[in-house]
């Protein structure tokens, strides 16, 4: 029982997050927070307050606050190019704490009712493949971004090969949200319709490679 201890720590911590979530959204405390107020105090703060955003993005995950509207916030408050620097380091130090908090607290004790084969094939591939596995995640934008930080920290994923691909992976969703983000200071202009245009592609193309994988697994078998 000792054993499995971390691993109650870890699931009692994202109880009250979520919990603490649902009495803000309850209680309307989010309707009452001045955003422009806080837009004009991070602006004037200049580097200050992208470092600012970074520690909020880094600490992120642990509130379980989902990660599109702050990146979302980061392209308006600072520009698509400062925000996407910002973005990428916030973002990939949280996917960071992320894994070291479930690889830490979580994987001994999911290690001991792993006992589903499927379950135990997957995390041999993940393992073997866990580059590429990773990256893959992180390039398709339907997968949950907090989810996938924290399954590969239960799995045997080696910690340089989640790294590099969370990396690499979250770069294109990042310049995207960002330039989405940043045009939003100006509806309806060029830069608002162009980034409209690019997360369509994003959000579309990762579904018709899948779709075309897919149709050459079935014709291969």
């Amino acid at each position: 029982m000792a054993r499995s201890k971390p691993l109650w720590l870890l699931i009692s911590w994202f109880a009250v997050a979520i919990l603490g979530l649902l009495v803000l959204k309850w209680t309307g405390v989010w309707e009452h927070v001045d955003l422009n107020w806080v837009t004009r105090w991070l602006r004037d703060l200049g580097p200050l307050g992208g470092l600012l955003y970074i520690l909020a993005y880094t600490l992120r995950p642990l509130v379980l606050f989902p990660a599109t509207p702050l990146t979302l916030y980061g392209g308006y408050v600072f520009g698509a190019f400062w925000g996407t620097i910002y973005d990428i380091i916030g973002a990939g130090a949280g996917a960071l704490l992320s894994f070291y908090i479930t690889r830490k607290w979580g994987r001994g004790s999911f290690q001991r009712i792993l006992r589903s084969p499927k379950l135990l094939s997957f995390d041999q591939k993940a393992e073997e493949k866990g580059f590429m596995v990773v990256l893959y995640m992180r390039l398709m934008p339907f997968f949950p971004f907090d989810g996938i930080s924290y399954g590969a920290g239960l799995s045997k994923i080696r910690f340089w090969d989640y790294t590099w691909a969370t990396f690499i992976g979250i770069i294109p969703g990042a310049i995207v949200y960002n330039v989405f983000g940043a045009s939003l200071n100006d509806i309806w202009s060029w830069k608002f319709l162009g980034a409209v245009a690019m997360y369509a592609v994003f959000a579309i193309v990762p579904l018709i490679i899948k779709k075309r994988q897919g149709r050459k697994v079935r014709q291969a078998a």
